[in-house]
């Protein structure tokens, strides 16, 4: 092998979703650095990376120690990603995350004083406070709509965040799937009523990106950004931004480096920032391959049902309230809840130290929900164990 080479490992056997069993799975699990004692639920906020993803960059990581640069697969993560996306591989560009994707946004738009920016009580502050910085710097006006916890019917959220526009509202601001308790919001409704009325559309994206089918050309937002660390289990530092074509070359740089204002390389210009460690693409190279070998549809079904599994054991625990969607109503991949009279983080940290559980506290807002929220490599024993240990917390 050449320098800063790896040893390939075989694929992942192909087969439809459904034909495979448990054992397979195990064999998924083996893919993962985490530890045999540990079970990590809380994929929401960071991904782990699988084996071929860590071996990816770090094969790039020893090409530059070695003075041969790693070389970015540009067209081929934007084309992957066009692909498993629905989505012109033109209109992707690469911040380090949502929150720096939502900034490039807010940043460069022309909004001013008495523009009006409409968002929910939902948002995770990496999609709020880019909004929060703009009232405070330019005077724009930020309009709070409160959702429904959780929703009576799928057109209620839809009911109240178009109620909230005016004649002055110039962006709706949402998530595509709440960090708070995983419900899936009417974003391509709430789009198209948008364009209707000229409101730009700003979607808040983090989660979907391997959590569940994802249509950028469907929903056509104006700006959709997301990360590929969490569910697309790819390395931190990779952060997407969709842009629709009409703002490609419309939207003003936040960072301006060489050719910032060569409108005819469209949304290009907008990856322009200086020096980057680029070890993060060929992770992010590498975990699209992961992602099309596992197979998206096989993936997404792995998720509902560990998620469905959960969902349905802590319904059955005296005292457990469910701020999620029920699985009738859109929800996707996390299950969110508070025990009655027991602290979320009470019961954090007694899952943790009894366990080895990884879980997520939504103190935001003064929710004060636990977040749990399952993926490929956990099975249905761990999640059974977790349930048990709320049951018998108290």
């Amino acid at each position: 092998m050449g320098a800063g080479a790896v040893a390939a490992q075989a694929p992942i056997p192909a087969g439809a979703p459904g034909e495979e069993g448990e054992a397979f799975w195990r064999r998924v699990r083996d893919r993962f650095l985490i530890p045999p004692d540990r079970i990590y639920l809380n994929v929401g906020t960071l991904g782990p990376q699988p084996r071929p993803v860590v071996d990816a960059m770090v094969a790039a990581i020893r090409r530059v120690a070695e003075t041969y640069p790693p070389g970015v697969p540009w067209d081929r993560i934007r084309n992957r990603l066009g692909r498993l996306f629905d989505a012109d591989p033109e209109g992707f560009v690469f911040p380090r995350n949502t929150t720096e994707g939502m900034n490039w946004v807010a940043q460069g738009l022309e909004l001013g004083a008495g523009d009006e920016v409409v968002t929910t009580d939902h948002e995770h502050i990496g999609g709020l406070c880019c909004w929060q910085l703009l009232a405070a710097r330019r005077g724009i006006r930020l309009r709070v709509v409160s959702l429904p916890v959780p929703p009576a019917d799928p057109e209620e959220t839809t009911r109240r965040i178009l109620a909230a526009l005016t004649p002055r509202t110039r962006v709706l601001s949402i998530s595509h799937v709440l960090f708070t308790n995983g419900a899936v919001m009417p974003v391509e409704e709430l789009v198209r009523e948008c364009r209707q009325r000229g409101v730009i559309t700003v979607i808040d994206g983090a989660h979907p990106p391997g959590l569940m089918p994802l249509g950028l050309r469907r929903i056509d937002a104006d700006f959709y950004a997301a990360s590929a660390h969490k569910w697309l289990l790819a390395p931190q530092g990779t952060g997407l931004l969709y842009v629709r074509e009409e703002w490609r070359a419309r939207l003003w740089p936040s960072i301006a480096s060489g050719n910032w204002d060569n409108l005819a390389l469209g949304a290009r210009r907008l990856d322009h920032t200086g020096t980057l460690d680029e070890s993060r693409f060929a992770g992010l190279d590498a975990a699209l391959e992961f992602h099309e070998q596992l197979g998206p549809e096989r993936v997404y079904a792995r998720i509902r049902f560990l998620r469905d599994r959960l969902a349905q054991g802590l319904s059955g625990i005296p005292g457990v309230r469910i701020v999620s969607p029920a699985s009738g109503l859109a929800v996707a991949g996390m299950v969110a809840f508070r025990v009655d009279g027991m602290d979320a983080r009470q019961l954090q940290r007694h899952l943790a130290e009894t366990a080895n559980v990884r879980s997520r506290v939504i103190g935001e807002y003064g929710y004060g929900w636990m977040r749990l929220a399952p993926h490929i490599y956990n099975s249905p024993e761990e999640l059974d164990r977790v349930v048990d240990l709320i049951a018998h917390a108290r």
